[in-house]
């Protein structure tokens, strides 16, 4: 009787068990679906949108010309290649989770439909792109679609290191204003820059000739979309000593704000003496905000 009430607990047990993962655990599954934006991306008014790209038609145009050039249409189908890999890869993203929300009946039926005849149409055009590869070279139709993922593993790893280095990297701009009211504008380029970055000058901008007195206006933008930073500082004077041949000057003490150090070689002699540019270090505030600061120069080193 002892072994009977056990077995029965026991049961009970597995079964209180098996509800919970079904109602809880289960429910939790299906409420992060809902709650995941990208499910629903490909979604329009209730529509899954999908299309051949417009690279399947050029190809057939091109092909009807016959070009003389036996390269043209190897290159061309390569490309038509590429531009259905994204497609393909997304196919395959979609289907599993779209087929979890029209097994819970969250997927309108005729979008499930709209969903396979886009694998279908893609089916087509991965043949189509096979069997011209394989006309054009004999063997190639095995092999067209993993060169041409090749080459756009390549051009994404490309875009992802020119991303970094858009993301790092840096441009000052100095606008002297003469007491004429004339501006020249310097500008340098840095990467990663924190505290005491060295910047590079550019080469129209080394040969500019400054005034010994001036005002100052510094815009440094580094980063791209949400990364983007740009600090600023505004020096209503900057008055150079015509007798020292090279001298440091510092623009920005605000420690929330830019602040350079600007290193100027004297070009000319004389009353008239006229300055350039030779080096610039920047400094920069870790906050991502932009910080508009109006500064004092104080000199930070001799000739």
């Amino acid at each position: 009787m002892f072994f009977l009430i056990s077995i029965l607990m026991l049961t009970t047990l597995l079964v209180c068990y098996a509800g919970y993962i079904f109602l809880i655990v289960d429910k939790r599954a299906e409420d992060k679906v809902l709650q995941d934006q990208e499910t629903f991306a490909a979604l329009d008014d209730k529509n899954y949108s999908f299309d051949i790209p417009e690279e399947a038609d050029t190809y057939e145009q091109l092909r009807l010309t016959e070009p003389p050039d036996k390269r043209t249409l190897p290159l061309a189908l390569l490309d038509r290649a590429k531009a259905d890999i994204p497609r393909i890869e997304q196919l395959e993203k979609d289907h599993p989770r779209m087929a979890r929300l029209f097994q819970k009946g969250l997927l309108p039926f005729h979008v499930w439909e709209q969903l396979l005849d886009a694998e279908a149409i893609m089916d087509t055009e991965v043949n189509s792109v096979q069997a011209e590869a394989e006309r054009l070279q004999k063997g190639w139709g095995q092999g067209v679609f993993s060169q041409a993922y090749q080459m756009l593993r390549k051009e994404r790893e490309d875009e992802q290191r020119m991303e970094q280095l858009q993301r790092e990297s840096a441009v000052l701009s100095l606008n002297f204003e003469k007491l004429s009211g004339d501006v020249v504008t310097i500008q340098a380029d840095g990467r990663r820059v924190s505290q005491q970055t060295a910047m590079v000058l550019r080469k129209e901008s080394a040969n500019e000739e400054l005034a010994t007195k001036t005002s100052v206006k510094a815009e440094l933008v580094s980063g791209t979309g949400e990364d983007k930073r740009v600090h600023c500082c505004d020096l209503p004077s900057l008055e150079l000593d015509a007798q020292q041949e090279k001298q440091w000057k510092q623009i920005g003490s605000d420690p929330t704000g830019l602040r350079l150090q600007v290193r100027f070689v004297r070009r000319t002699h004389g009353a008239k003496a006229g300055f350039a540019v030779e080096q610039i270090r920047a400094t920069v505030p870790e906050t991502a905000a932009t910080v508009v600061a109006a500064t004092k120069v104080t000199g930070v080193g001799g000739s």
